[in-house]
C-alpha cells in the first residue's frame, strides 16, 4: 500500500512539474506571438482608428528622391519653421537625426543651431544605452543639460527607487543640445523576440528621471506638464484623472543589442493606413515645397491647416536599408519608429491603454481550471472534451478582457489545461493498470467477461437503462437434477455443476454468446447482445448442437467415475427484448427482459413432455431454415402466448461454412 502511495505521490510531483515547464515555456516564448496573431485579426475588424491629433512628416523616398541625402540641417530647420510659424502646429516631436557635426555643410549646422533657439514646439530627442560609452560630454553634464531641457517635471513614488538606470547617451553634438529648448528619450524598447510592444513613457538616466519624446509632445499639447510616478502608474498630478498609462517595471533588450532596465508602458495598436503606418502622413519634401510656396505668395502643396493645432512627428523613413527605420510590432512586420512613438501619443490623448493582468490572477484561475480537469472524467477523450469546454471559456475570458483593454496570456493557461487533462490520463495508466486487471479477473469470475469488458472499458458511463434490439435466448437445463441431488453429498452437487459449467461456457463464449446468468443447474445465455452479431440464431443453434455433443463425452465420463448419469434439454427463441442495465444507482445488473426471454425458458421444458432434446420457436427456424434439418411439432400452446405456436425439433445440422458465422 505505501509502496503504491509513494509511486503515485512521485508521478504526480513529476507531471505537475512537466504541467508547470509548459506553462512557463508557453509564457515565455508563445502567449506574446498568440496575443499579436489575435491584435493582427481584431485590429483588422474592428478597424480602431488613431486620433486625428497626432500627423506624421516623413523624410521618405519621394523626399530623397529629390534632395539626395544627407539633407542640409538647415532644410530641418525650414519644416520646423513651416509646421510652427505657417501652419501653427501645437507641438513637433523630431526623432533625431543629429548624431554628429555636419561635414558635408559646415555652414548649414551654424545655421541649423542658431534658428533651433526661435523653436518654441520643437522637442528633440536622443538615445540612451545601458552600456558605458565614452563621448565628448560627460554623463554628469548631460544630467545638467536634461535638467534644464525638459518641459516635464516628474515626481518619483515608487515604493522601490533601486531599479538600474541607463549609463549613457549616443554621442549628440554639444551645440545642437545646448541650442534646442526641449529634449525627450526616443528609445523603443524591444521584447525578447525583437518585437516591439512596449513604451517607455520616461526613463531611467543616472537615477533620475527623464520624459519620452512621446510625453514631451503630450504635456506640450496638453498644458499637462506635472506627472507623478507611482509603482504600477504614470499619472498627471490631478490624481490620475486625465492620464493613467500603466507601468511595468522589467528588463528588456535595446536596438543596439545591450540589456536594458527600463519603465515600460503596454500600449493600444491602431489599424493600418498604408504600408508603414497607422497615422495620417505627409512627405517631407512635399512640406518644404508647401513652405517655399508660401514664402514665395503662391499656393503651397499641402494646405498649413492639416496641422493645425495638432502634434507632428517628424523623421527618416525610406526604403533603403541604410535609411530605413522601422520595427516589427504586433500590428506590422516593418511599422516606422515615428508612428510608434505617435501610437503612443495617441494613447495619451486618448488615455486609453492596455493593462497587464497580475500574474497571481492568471495563475490562481488556471489552477481552478485545472483542479476541475483532474477532478472531471477519466477518459481520455471525454477528459479532452472537459478541457476544451474550460479551454474555451477562459478564451471567451481572454477577448472580454482584450476588449477591456486588459492583457491576460492566451496560451499558456490552455496549454496547462491540456497537458494536465493528457497526464492526467497517463497518470491514471500508470498508476492503475495494475489493479484494473486484478479487478477484471476478479470480476471475470462472477459475470459474463464480455459484459465485465464493457463495464471496464466504460466506468465512466454506467447508467441504468438499456434498448430494445433482437437477441437469440437460449437456455439449458439439466433433466430431474432436483432428483439427482436429493441422493449426493453436497461435494458431488458442486463437482459435477463446476464440471458441466466449465464444459458449456467456453463453448458459449465460442460462438458470440454471452451466459447471463446460472439459475441452479440451468444456464440462460444470450445471443446478439451485449456482443453485436447479425448471426446470433444460427450461432445460437450451432452452440446448441456442439453443448449436445459435449455434454454426451461428459455423461460418459461420468459414468466411468460411477457419478451420476446426467442429461440436458435445449430451448431457443429469437425475438425482440430489451438489453440493459436494471437496479438502482447502488446495485445493477446487466440483464435481458421480456417474453421472448420466457419464451426461450417454456419451449424448452417441453423437451421433458415431448421426449425431445433440443427445441426452437418458429421465430428461431425462420431465421436458420436453410441450415438445419427439423421435425415441426404445430400449434404447441404455451403459458403465457394466447396463441398456439409451431416449435420444431432440431435433428441435425447441415453442412455450412462455419467460420462465416462465428465472428461475424
Amino acid at each position: 500500500m505505501y509502496k503504491n502511495l509513494r509511486v503515485k505521490v512521485i508521478v504526480f510531483i513529476i507531471f505537475f512539474l512537466i504541467t508547470i515547464g509548459i506553462y512557463l515555456f508557453a509564457d515565455k516564448f508563445l502567449d506574446n506571438r498568440v496575443n499579436d496573431f489575435f491584435i493582427n485579426i481584431i485590429t483588422s475588424i474592428r478597424n480602431p482608428k488613431p486620433t486625428d491629433e497626432v500627423v506624421l512628416v516623413v523624410i521618405d523616398d519621394k523626399s530623397l528622391k529629390n534632395i539626395a541625402w544627407p539633407w542640409r540641417r538647415d532644410l530641418f530647420s525650414d519644416i520646423f519653421d513651416f509646421l510652427e510659424k505657417k501652419a501653427h502646429a501645437k507641438s513637433i516631436a523630431f526623432d533625431n537625426l543629429i548624431l554628429f557635426p555636419d561635414t558635408y555643410y559646415p555652414d548649414s549646422d551654424l545655421i541649423f543651431n542658431e534658428r533651433l533657439k526661435e523653436q518654441n514646439i520643437l522637442i528633440n530627442s536622443y538615445i540612451l544605452l545601458n552600456s558605458n560609452m565614452a563621448g565628448d560630454i560627460l554623463p554628469s553634464e548631460y544630467v545638467r543639460i536634461f535638467d534644464t531641457k525638459s518641459n516635464v517635471f516628474i515626481k518619483d513614488e515608487r515604493s522601490d527607487k533601486s531599479m538600474p538606470s541607463y549609463r549613457s547617451v549616443i554621442n549628440i553634438p554639444k551645440s545642437f543640445l545646448n541650442n534646442t529648448k526641449y529634449l525627450g528619450s526616443s528609445v523603443i524598447p524591444e521584447d525578447d523576440d525583437t518585437i516591439v510592444r512596449h513604451y517607455m513613457p520616461v526613463v531611467l538616466y543616472n537615477d533620475k528621471l527623464y520624459p519620452s519624446v512621446a510625453l514631451s509632445a503630450y504635456a506640450m499639447y496638453s498644458g499637462i506638464n506635472h506627472f507623478v510616478l507611482y509603482d504600477k502608474y504614470l499619472c498627471s498630478d490631478d490624481g490620475c484623472e486625465t492620464l493613467k498609462i500603466p507601468i511595468q517595471l522589467k528588463s528588456g533588450t535595446d536596438y543596439i543589442g545591450n540589456t536594458i532596465y527600463g519603465i515600460f508602458s503596454t500600449y493600444r495598436w491602431y489599424n493600418v493606413k498604408n504600408k508603414y503606418y497607422t497615422h495620417k502622413s505627409y512627405s517631407a519634401i512635399d512640406v518644404l515645397l508647401s513652405y517655399y510656396a508660401i514664402l514665395d505668395g503662391k499656393p503651397p502643396k499641402i494646405n498649413p491647416d492639416v496641422f493645425k493645432d495638432k502634434i507632428v512627428v517628424v523623421g527618416l523613413n525610406a526604403d533603403k536599408n541604410v535609411w530605413e527605420r522601422l520595427s516589427e510590432t504586433p500590428v506590422l512586420k516593418r511599422q516606422a519608429d515615428i508612428d510608434v512613438h505617435a501610437t503612443m501619443i495617441s494613447n495619451m490623448l486618448e488615455n486609453k491603454f492596455v493593462t497587464v493582468a497580475p500574474t497571481k490572477h492568471v495563475i490562481v484561475i488556471t489552477f481552478i481550471f485545472c483542479f476541475f480537469i483532474i477532478r472531471g472524467f477519466r477518459r481520455l477523450k471525454r477528459n479532452l472534451i472537459y478541457s476544451s469546454t474550460f479551454a474555451c471559456i477562459y478564451f471567451i475570458y481572454y477577448l472580454y478582457q482584450y476588449f477591456n483593454n486588459i492583457y491576460v496570456p492566451p496560451f499558456s493557461p490552455i496549454a496547462a489545461m491540456y497537458s494536465t487533462a493528457f497526464f492526467k490520463y497517463i497518470f491514471k495508466i500508470i498508476t492503475t493498470d495494475k489493479y484494473s486487471e486484478l479487478i477484471k479477473r476478479a470480476m471475470g469470475k462472477y459475470m459474463s467477461k464480455d459484459v465485465m469488458n464493457k463495464v471496464v472499458s466504460n466506468l465512466d458511463n454506467i447508467d441504468l437503462g438499456g434498448v430494445r434490439t433482437e437477441v437469440t435466448v437460449l437456455f439449458i437445463d439439466i433433466r430431474n437434477f432436483t432428483e439427482i441431488s436429493e441422493n449426493i453429498t453436497a461435494q458431488e452437487v458442486s463437482y459435477i455443476l463446476n464440471e458441466y459449467f466449465s464444459v458449456v461456457e467456453p463453448i458459449i463464449a465460442k460462438y458470440n454468446g454471452v451466459v447471463n446468468k446460472y439459475m441452479g443447474d440451468g444456464i440462460l445465455a444470450i445471443f446478439g447482445e451485449p456482443i453485436k452479431d447479425k448471426n446470433h440464431a444460427i450461432n445460437a443453434v450451432m452452440c446448441s448442437s456442439d453443448i449436445i455433443k459435449a455434454v454426451s463425452i461428459l455423461r460418459d465420463n461420468f459414468i466411468l467415475e460411477n457419478k451420476p448419469v446426467i442429461d440436458i434439454g435445449v430451448g431457443i427463441n429469437t425475438g425482440e427484448v430489451f438489453a440493459g442495465n436494471i437496479g438502482t444507482d447502488e446495485r445493477l445488473e446487466y440483464t435481458v427482459i421480456g417474453d421472448n426471454v420466457n419464451l426461450a425458458y417454456r419451449i424448452e421444458s417441453y423437451n421433458h413432455i415431448l421426449k425431445t432434446q433440443f427445441l426452437i420457436s418458429e421465430y428461431t427456424y425462420n431465421q436458420v431454415k436453410n441450415y438445419v434439418d427439423v421435425v415441426k411439432l404445430s400449434q404447441v400452446s404455451i403459458k403465457g402466448k394466447a396463441k398456439p405456436i409451431d416449435i420444431y425439433e432440431v435433428l441435425k445440422i447441415n453442412n455450412y461454412d462455419k467460420e462465416l458465422f462465428k465472428r461475424n
